[in-house]
């Protein structure tokens, strides 16, 4: 199954405890579709759950594991620092 969003594993440790009762976090995840990163608040699954897809986590150095293991609920998308400066 091919993730539809990427995050990093380090952020994903940082909330585990948030992620195991299913409590909205705030991160940078990677849209796949848009192939952009975004702030966003989002649900983390460990099973497939109404309105989410399909999410992996990414390595130190970028590299993919965990594809399919974890579905994403984007609750709101977020401005970035970037956008906050324009």
């Amino acid at each position: 199954m091919e993730a539809r969003y990427w995050l990093y594993a380090e952020e994903f440790q940082k909330h585990r405890e948030a992620v195991a009762g299913r409590e909205p976090i705030r991160v940078e995840i990677m849209d796949q579709k848009e192939k952009v990163w975004k702030q966003a608040r989002i649900v983390v699954f460990e099973q497939a759950a109404e309105g989410s897809e399909p999410a992996g986590l990414l390595g130190p150095f970028g590299e993919p594991f965990a594809q399919g293991k974890y579905y994403v609920k984007v609750l709101e998308e977020l401005l970035s620092p970037l956008e906050d400066e324009e």
